[in-house]
């Protein structure tokens, strides 16, 4: 569309506060998922050794990503407040009153920018940010076994305790705790961590994608009937932040659904040790009548060390055989567990190069590589909200089509051409 050049150059130089504010978020943000997404040094175990190269590797590609989005759009900031000071004096259409705020080695005529610092426009609009910004870094519980325990059964630890010494006393020391639990991972509550971790950043992203946006609408929009700023250099810069809001807000649902695969994850191993714990308790009532010692004047604790004592060989034997049950369901919660692991690299692998393996039927995919979660939430709006993260993130060429250079008025006359 047709534009007759006119620029406010209070309002340019407001819309380049504005855009710095935004790069320092973004900033913020990448950096935040460089330190923050990495899985725990003491993170191991079962499956999820499995998982931890990939959340590292995600951790890596997206900072680094987040970074080109920040270093993009603090390179636009420096340029809007050099086009504020070229129009600062639109009459004359030259680059003298920028030229003479900026300091630069290699003195240069009014019709050439030089190339140095240029001081902070003076008298800038105010450009407010509507949706707000917000980093905390989630804190993972490393002693939260103990805590699942006491909620099962505060005095298994001690049972357990007793069962090992008096079984080592036998002749062979059987721990009931550890075997059963051995097969399925450790800590869940890392993942977790992790997973908030990639959806505060995503909608940190997310947020700095909508500020833009509302700076944009500013912009295009007048003060006192007059535009705000109009012809080809004010289009070149609507066509650069249109791409780099896109790219921006796309990250705000790809950091949700990790989110939601790592927390799958993360339920499905304590609700699998939950339910083992369960089970072991069950199985314990065997051995201990705990019936016939309610009511003593002992602390339960010390009830139950006393009474494993009485285990005899024959039932010593049957404990090491239901301990064996108990271990093959527990590798049974294992299988439930690795699906959802497996479907969390999945999500990783296509995030990392969403061009490689989203090319056709993309949001299919999607669904695809995550179905073992969605089939685990039965709350119509969660779901919901699921489906419309998968379709945004589906709409790949948004992160793949972001700006890899900085906004740029133009050189010569160009910064104060009409737009065709």
């Amino acid at each position: 569309m047709a534009e007759t050049f006119a620029a406010n150059p209070s309002e340019i130089a407001g819309l380049s506060n504005l855009v710095s504010s935004i790069a320092g978020d973004a900033l913020l943000v990448s950096s935040f998922v460089a330190k923050e997404g990495r899985a725990a040094e003491w993170l191991h175990g079962p499956i999820i050794d499995t998982l931890v190269t990939p959340i590292n590797d995600a951790a890596d590609w997206m900072s680094r990503r987040h970074a080109v989005l920040a270093n993009t759009t603090l390179g636009t900031s420096i340029e809007l407040n050099k086009a504020a000071w070229m129009y600062h004096s639109q009459d004359q259409k030259t680059y003298a009153e920028l030229n003479a705020h900026t300091e630069s080695i290699i003195a240069a005529g009014d019709s050439t920018e030089e190339i140095g610092v240029t001081a902070q426009y003076t008298g800038a609009a105010t450009y407010s940010k509507p949706e707000s910004f917000k980093l905390e870094a989630p804190a993972a519980n490393k002693e939260e076994l103990a805590g699942l325990i006491a909620e099962v059964f505060p005095v298994l630890g001690h049972v357990n305790e007793s069962i090992k010494s008096i079984t080592r006393a036998a002749g062979t020391e059987y721990d009931p705790l550890v075997s059963c639990l051995e097969p399925i991972p450790g800590n869940w509550s890392e993942i977790r961590r992790l997973g908030e971790v990639y959806k505060a950043a995503g909608n940190g992203l997310e947020a700095c994608g909508k500020n833009l946006e509302a700076g944009v609408k500013r912009i295009d929009g007048s003060t006192n009937s007059k535009p705000n700023w109009d012809g080809a250099a004010s289009v070149a810069f609507s066509d650069w932040a249109t791409k780099q809001v896109a790219a921006m807000q796309w990250e705000g649902p790809v950091g949700r659904i990790v989110s939601d695969c790592a927390g799958a994850v993360s339920d499905e191993i304590r609700n699998g040790i939950k339910f083992i714990l369960q089970k072991l308790w069950g199985m314990l009532n065997k051995y201990v009548d705990f019936d016939d010692i309610k009511g003593a004047l002992k602390s339960v604790a010390n009830i139950l060390s006393a009474a494993v004592p009485g285990l005899g060989a024959a039932r010593i034997a049957k404990l090491v055989v239901d301990i064996g049950y108990l271990i093959k369901a527990a590798i049974d919660v294992v299988f439930k567990i690795k699906e959802l692991a497996d479907a969390f690299k999945k999500l990783l692998d296509i995030i990392k190069d969403p061009v490689g393996q989203l090319k056709e039927k993309a949001n299919q995919k999607l669904d695809e590589a995550i179905a073992p979660v969605t089939r685990r939430i039965d709350d119509a709006t969660r779901k919901a909200a699921l489906a419309k993260d998968i379709q945004q993130i589906s709409q790949y060429g948004d992160t793949v089509n972001r700006p890899t250079e900085s906004y740029d008025a133009g050189s010569g006359a160009a910064p104060w051409e009409n737009a065709l």
